[in-house]
């Protein structure tokens, strides 16, 4: 059974004491976080995988991120019957400053 390492961003900004979280559309157009998966030849690193995934979803070029934690519970993500493959997921918190963006939640 194939893997796929997924790398979802948690983007953080704090605004008036209030957190909140950047959200995209997700495939299924409901709120997501910014998520993309590690490609081994071209990403060399994982940390360098989510930059380049958030950049792509967002246009954010993040400074502070952190690894918060891996899932990889099977069935826990709807792509592992979907694809045939075992997900495994690598999340990552950044924190940014509020830019004003339409996305921020």
């Amino acid at each position: 059974m194939p893997v796929v390492l997924a790398l979802d961003a948690v983007i953080l900004a704090v605004t008036d004491d209030a957190p909140r979280v950047l959200t995209i559309a997700g495939a299924d157009g409901l709120d997501a976080l910014p998520s993309g998966t590690l490609d081994l030849e071209r990403h060399p690193t994982l940390e360098r995988g989510l930059r380049e995934w958030v950049e792509h979803h967002t246009g954010l070029e993040l400074g502070y991120v952190e690894q918060l934690y891996t899932f990889g519970d099977r069935h826990r993500d709807p792509r592992d019957r979907a694809e045939r493959a075992r997900v495994i997921s690598a999340s990552y918190l950044a924190l940014v400053r509020e830019q004003g963006h339409a996305e921020h939640k």
